[in-house]
C-alpha cells in the first residue's frame, strides 16, 4: 500500500469505526426513541461515567463466605469458589506435581524445568514433615530468578510496542532501543512498585536522581519514542500531531485501558473522553520531544530527531561526536554536489558530440568545447577523489561516542494544543491548556506550570492510587497472563465497548491489595499461583464443560500454547543448546538489513558469515516487517501498536515449520545425540531421557513400545540418505526423528 504500514492502517480502521459505530448508535437510538425514558444509557459521559463499574473507586468488597472452607489456600479461593457452588459447579482436581512444577516453570520463568528439578519437586511433595509448602519454596526461587525477568518483561514489551527499527516507509534501524529491553527486564528483576515503573517511563527525565540511577530513568522513557513513525512525511505538523496521537494511543491502551486517541477527530462516540480532552493530552506531548535518531548518511530525513547521549562522560564526548557528525554530513553533500556537476557536464559532452554529426555543425568550436569540458571532467574527478577520501576517513575514524538511548525529553518551549477540527492540520480551532483527562480526578496533583510540559503530572495522575483504572487493568493483566484469559476479557479495553468482569468483587480484592503492597507485581504473581484455582488440573468434566463451555467460573486450568518465545527457549533448553545469559546489545547491529541509525555508518564486512544465536528470544531481533520466522508463525505480538492479549492460532503453517525447519532439526539432533551419550546400541535408557527431558516424565508403556519398535523397522523405511550412513549415524538420525516428534507434540508446545 506504498510505504503505509500495518499500525496506520489500523489507526485509520480505528477512526473509521469509531465513525461507524457512532452512526449505528445514533441510528439505533432514533429507533428506540418511543422506549421508556428509563432506558439505559448508550454512552459514557462525564456525567455519567462514575456509574459505570471502571471509573468507580477501587475498594477491598468483604470476602464471601463458602460451604467448602476446607477447600480453600487463599482469599482468591473464596471469590471463585463463591460463584461456582452459586452455579451448582465443582472444580477439577488439582494438577499432578509433575504438570504443576512445568505450569510454573513456564508461567513464572518461560524456561522448562531440568529432570533433575522436576524430580526434586515430585519428591517434596510426597514428603511429609516439612515446615513450607514445596510449592511455596519453588515460587520464591523462581520469582528471585533473572529468568523472571525475562518473561515478564516481554509480556511488557508487547504493550510498549518494542521494536528495533522504525517501521513504515524508511524503515531504518534502532541499535539502541535495547536499552529500554534491558530497562524493562531490569525493572521486573528488582520488582519496581509499579507505579514507580509508570513514572520513569513517562517522566522518568524530570524524576530526581543522578549518575547510573538517572541514566536509567533517562532510557526508561524511550517508551514515549519506540513507536513507528513516517520518516519521510514532509508536511512537519501532520507528522508530529501523528506521533503524538500513537502517544496517546499507547499511554491510553497500556496503562488505562482506555482507547483516548479515538477522540482526536471528535467526542469519543462511547467513553467518557471529550475531544478538548485529547488536545489536553496531546499539549503535554507536544511539548515533549521523543529522541529516536537519524536517518542513514548522506540521506537527510525530514523527520529527523537526535539521541539522547547518557553516561558519565556524555557530556564531554556527545558534542565531539556531534561536530564530527556535522562535518561528516558537509563532506558527503559536497561529495554529492560533485558527483552530479561532473555527470551534467558529462552530459554536456555527449550532447555535443551528437551536434557535431549534424551536417551545419561547426565542428572546430564544438571539438574546442568538447576539449574544455574534459579538461573540466578530470578536475572534477580529482576533486570528488579527494572527498571520498575524506568520507571514507570521516567514517572509519570517529571519535569516541558516548552511548545513546531512544528517549523523551521536556521541548524548548511548551506550548498548548489547538483543536484539530475533525482531526485534520488544516481546520484549526480553539487552543486547550495543557491537562489530564477530566473523568478521572485525583488529589494533591501540581498544576502544570508554564515552563513545563505536565509529563510530571501526567505519570503521577496515571501512578496515583485513587485512578481506578490504572490498578485494575495492571492486575487484570497479570490475571490473564498466569490463567490464559483475564477477569476482563478485554485487558486493552476497559469502556463501554470492552467486557465486563466475571468476577468484579475479585478483581477489586486483587487491585486494592496491590496498592497496599506496595504496588509489588512479585507479591501478587506469588498470591494467585498459591492458589488453589491456579493449581487445578485441566481435566474436562462433563457437566461443568455444559454449563459454563468457556470456562468463565475457573472450574479448571485452561490449556495454552506456549508463545512463540517460550517455545523457542525451551527447545534450545531440552536441546542443550540454550545460553541462559541475557545477550549484550542488540542484533540489529549485526544484520545486513538497513543502514545504521546512528551517529556512524553501517560497515557490511563486520557482519558475521553466520550468526548463530543462542540466547533467550526476548534478545532476537525485533525489526518491524522483517521478524525472524518462528516469531511470525506462533503468533507473536505486533510490534506496531500496544498490545495486552496475543492471538492464539493452531494453522497448518506451524506445523509445517516444526516438520521441515533446519532449526528445529538441528535442535532434534542435539537433542538426540545428548540422551545418546554413552549409551550403547539397544540400550533402552535414551528413550526414558528423551521422554524426562522433554516431556518431565518417563514414557507410557503404550510409548515405550511404539517408539522402541519404530527403531528397529527396515534401515530403507527410515531414511534414504545419498550415500549410505554409518551404524553410528543411522542411529542418530533414528532418534533424531524420535526426539522431531516430542518437540513437535502438543504436549511438549502446551503447558498444562
Amino acid at each position: 500500500m506504498g510505504g503505509v504500514n500495518q499500525s496506520t492502517i489500523v489507526r485509520r480502521l480505528r477512526r473509521l469505526a469509531c465513525l461507524l459505530l457512532g452512526v449505528v448508535a445514533s441510528c439505533l437510538a432514533f429507533a428506540g426513541a418511543k422506549a421508556a425514558t428509563a432506558e439505559a444509557p448508550r454512552r459514557l459521559t462525564l456525567e455519567n461515567a462514575g456509574s459505570f463499574w471502571a471509573f468507580q473507586p477501587v475498594k477491598s468488597p468483604p470476602v464471601p463466605a463458602v460451604k467448602d472452607a476446607a477447600w480453600l489456600r487463599s482469599s482468591v479461593d473464596r471469590f471463585v469458589l463463591v460463584k461456582l457452588e452459586e452455579q451448582g459447579l465443582r472444580p477439577v482436581p488439582a494438577a499432578d506435581p509433575r504438570t504443576l512444577v512445568r505450569r510454573l516453570h513456564h508461567d513464572l520463568t518461560g524456561l522448562p524445568p531440568t529432570s533433575e528439578e522436576v524430580e526434586a519437586f515430585v519428591r517434596a511433595c510426597s514428603s511429609t514433615g516439612q515446615h513450607r509448602s514445596p510449592v511455596a519454596v519453588l515460587v520464591d526461587k523462581l520469582l528471585a530468578s533473572p529468568h523472571f525477568g525475562d518473561r515478564w518483561g516481554r509480556h511488557w514489551l508487547d504493550l510498549a510496542r518494542y521494536a528495533e527499527s522504525n517501521g513504515k516507509a524508511r524503515n531504518m534501524t534502532w541499535q539502541h532501543a535495547w536499552r529500554y529491553r534491558d530497562w524493562v527486564i531490569g525493572a521486573f528483576n528488582r520488582d519496581l512498585p509499579y507505579d514507580q515503573f509508570i513514572r520513569e517511563q513517562v517522566a522518568g527525565d524530570l524524576l530526581p536522581g543522578s549518575g547510573a540511577e538517572r541514566d536509567a530513568r533517562i532510557v526508561a522513557t524511550g517508551f514515549l519514542a519506540l513507536g513507528a513513525k513516517a520518516l519521510e512525511e514532509t508536511k512537519r505538523e501532520l507528522f508530529r500531531m501523528d506521533v503524538i496521537d500513537e502517544q496517546i494511543e499507547v499511554i491510553g491502551r497500556s496503562f488505562l485501558g482506555l482507547s483516548i486517541a479515538c477522540a482526536r477527530c471528535h467526542d469519543h462516540k462511547f467513553d467518557p473522553v471529550p475531544t478538548r480532552d485529547y488536545y489536553a493530552l496531546a499539549g503535554i506531548l507536544r511539548s515533549t520531544q521523543p529522541l529516536y535518531g537519524r536517518g542513514p548518511m548522506g540521506i537527510k530525513c525530514v523527520n529527523d530527531s537526535e539521541l539522547q547521549a547518557i553516561g558519565s562522560a556524555a557530556a564531554e564526548l556527545a558534542p565531539k561526536a556531534a561536530q564530527h557528525l556535522k562535518e561528516l554530513a558537509t563532506r558527503v553533500q559536497e561529495r554529492n554536489d560533485a558527483r552530479s556537476s561532473r555527470y551534467r557536464i558529462v552530459r554536456n559532452v555527449a550532447d555535443a558530440k551528437t551536434q557535431l554529426k549534424k551536417p551545419a555543425a561547426d565542428a572546430v568550436k564544438i571539438e574546442a568545447d568538447i576539449a574544455k569540458m574534459a579538461v573540466v571532467i578530470k578536475e572534477w574527478d580529482a576533486k570528488i577523489k579527494t572527498l571520498e577520501g575524506t568520507v571514507l576517513n570521516l567514517e572509519t575514524n570517529f571519535p569516541p561516542q558516548p552511548a545513546f538511548a531512544l528517549a523523551a525529553r521536556e521541548a524548548a518551549k511548551p506550548e498548548d494544543s489547538r483543536i484539530h477540527i475533525r482531526g485534520t492540520i488544516e481546520n484549526l480551532g480553539e487552543a486547550v491548556p495543557r491537562g489530564l483527562p477530566q473523568v478521572i480526578q485525583v488529589p494533591g496533583l501540581a498544576p502544570i506550570a508554564e515552563g513545563e510540559s505536565g509529563r510530571r503530572q501526567l505519570a503521577d495522575w496515571l501512578a496515583h492510587p485513587a485512578n481506578p483504572l490504572t490498578a485494575r487493568v495492571a492486575v487484570n493483566r497479570v490475571w490473564q497472563h498466569l490463567f490464559g484469559r483475564g477477569l476482563v476479557t478485554t485487558p486493552d479495553d476497559f469502556g463501554w465497548n470492552g467486557a465486563r468482569p466475571s468476577h468484579p468483587e475479585l478483581l477489586d480484592h486483587l487491585a486494592a491489595q496491590f496498592v497496599a503492597d506496595g504496588w509489588s507485581t512479585k507479591k501478587l504473581i506469588r498470591s494467585l499461583v498459591l492458589s488453589r484455582v491456579y493449581q487445578l488440573g485441566s481435566a474436562v468434566d462433563a457437566a461443568n464443560q455444559e454449563r459454563d463451555p468457556e470456562n468463565v467460573l475457573l472450574w479448571r486450568k485452561r490449556p495454552r500454547a506456549l508463545e512463540a518465545e517460550v517455545f523457542h527457549d525451551a527447545v534450545l533448553a531440552v536441546s542443550g543448546q540454550l545460553d541462559p545469559r541475557p545477550r549484550a546489545g542488540s542484533m540489529v547491529a549485526d544484520l545486513p538489513l538497513f543502514k545504521a541509525h546512528e551517529m556512524f555508518s553501517f560497515n557490511p564486512q563486520l557482519v558475521p558469515t553466520q550468526m548463530v544465536h543462542r540466547h533467550r528470544a526476548v534478545y532476537l531481533p525485533v525489526v518491524r516487517g522483517v521478524l525472524p520466522e518462528l516469531l511470525k508463525l506462533f503468533d507473536f505480538a505486533e510490534p506496531s501498536m500496544a498490545l495486552g492479549a496475543r492471538d492464539e492460532t493452531v494453522v497448518p503453517a506451524q506445523a509445517s515449520f516444526l516438520m521441515n525447519s533446519p532449526w528445529v532439526l538441528a535442535q532434534a539432533r542435539h537433542l538426540a545425540s545428548g540422551v545418546l551419550a554413552g549409551a550403547s546400541a539397544g540400550d533402552a535408557e535414551p528413550l526414558e531421557k528423551l521422554f524426562r527431558r522433554t516431556l518431565s516424565r518417563p514414557p507410557t508403556a503404550i510409548e515405550r513400545e511404539r517408539f522402541l519398535g519404530y527403531l528397529v523397522q527396515p534401515e530403507a523405511q527410515l531414511v534414504t540418505p545419498k550415500t549410505p550412513l554409518s551404524a553410528e549415524a543411522l542411529r542418530l538420525e533414528q532418534w533424531t526423528s524420535l526426539a522431531q516428534v516430542l518437540l513437535a507434540s502438543s504436549e511438549f508446545r502446551f503447558s498444562f
